[in-house]
């Protein structure tokens, strides 16, 4: 939000799902918790209700059933804040209603686009039909990551303008090492949802051949599930470790928020982050911005970010080069600036450097529209 409040007077509407009264699924009991309206860093954010289905079982059907609820409350905030411009993440189903939104008030529409929605296109046809009957509509997509970009031209065709907007890092949230703070040359960092595409079980293959060569390091595992339905790829994770014999190397510490994250990778060696697809994945640039290293593998957008400056590229699900890239790095990282690293990733996707790619990008909307200004989004 620190990016569009640079460029933009921004009004946020974030639809969680509907939890009926006495509902004790936690799935859907968890949006109880959630307020209606917040203010977050002196921004408006709404937070209007919507039918959700377990799992995917009502996906192809989300855009028609949230959108008479949203345009309840857009209407509203359209009537008191009279904006120039709808911004939408991701084209399903927030920019197929955005879509219908922008002819309702005669006002330009935008998305990002940060998955690669192929798979998706082809598992749910009806979605696939609903987001090309949408871009007509939408006067240009943005994409976190050249890898993005291409799957979205393959999926839906280049007749909407596309342009690169990668993710930004909040250097304040994730900031600079002291000059003298300590980190520990033998553990490494992992960060993310336990999911089978982050490939965590790679990672937990590389540490038993890290073992022997190098039987200090340590892992450290920052995150967990969300959903029920990943719990079975961390219960397999968590038996991989039993099996290799892996449990006084791998130390699973759950969930954590932005501070605690930001310490940790602060505190480490270096981050890795094994997974099999990414597309523009911010916990890189959160490392570096603290100042430490990564390894990665080529799977879509590291390889946008990560050279062999600041870390190293493999291919997904290689244990074996996975281990040989954590030796070389863990070896000279003694001789890495910290505040270098730092520097390479905020000068590039700092708050500073994606605002001004926002601002010309808006304003690239707006003139085609006729606005002469950037009045709120």
């Amino acid at each position: 939000m620190q990016v569009s409040r640079k460029v933009a007077d921004p009004v946020v509407v974030a639809p969680v799902g509907y939890a009926p009264p006495g509902l004790r699924i936690e799935a859907f009991s968890r949006y109880r918790e959630v307020l209606h309206r917040r203010e977050e860093d002196g921004v408006q954010v709404y937070h209007p209700r919507v039918p959700v289905g377990p799992g995917t079982l009502l996906l192809s059907l989300e855009a028609r059933l949230a959108y008479p609820f949203l345009r309840r409350v857009v209407d509203r905030l359209h009537r008191e804040h009279r904006f120039s411009l709808i911004h939408a993440h991701f084209i399903y189903p927030d920019g197929v209603i955005a879509a219908r939104l922008s002819r309702r008030y005669s006002i330009p529409v935008i998305t990002t686009e940060q998955s690669v929605w192929g798979p998706a296109f082809s598992r749910y046809p009806a979605m696939h039909r609903q987001v090309l009957t949408a871009l007509p509509h939408i006067r240009m997509v943005t994409a976190v990551s050249d890898a993005v970009r291409e799957s979205f031209v393959a999926a839906c065709g280049d007749s909407v303008p596309i342009r690169i907007l990668p993710n930004v890092v909040d250097e304040s949230s994730f900031p600079a090492p002291k000059h003298d703070e300590p980190w520990d040359p033998d553990q490494i960092l992992f960060v993310g949802l336990v999911r089978k595409v982050k490939g965590l079980d790679t990672l937990v293959r590389a540490m038993a051949r890290l073992r022997e060569i190098r039987p200090e390091t340590r892992l450290v595992v920052i995150g967990g599930t969300f959903f029920p339905g990943q719990e079975r790829d961390f219960d397999e994770v968590k038996r991989l470790v039993r099996e290799l014999h892996l449990e006084s190397h791998v130390r699973f510490a759950g969930h954590a928020g932005p501070t605690e994250v930001a310490a940790a990778m602060r505190r480490s060696a270096l981050l890795v982050l094994p997974s099999r697809r990414e597309a523009f994945p911010a916990v890189i640039l959160e490392a570096l911005a603290s100042g430490t290293p990564v390894v990665a593998t080529r799977c879509g957008g590291p390889e946008e970010v990560v050279t062999s400056e600041v870390g190293r590229l493999v291919p997904p699900e290689d244990p074996e080069a996975l281990s040989t890239a954590i030796q070389e790095m863990l070896e000279v990282r003694p001789l890495l600036d910290r505040n270098v690293l730092r520097e390479y990733v905020v000068s590039r996707y700092g708050v500073t450097a994606v605002a001004a790619r926002f601002a010309s990008i808006y304003g690239e909307v707006l003139e085609g529209a006729g606005e002469s200004e950037l009045a709120s989004v």
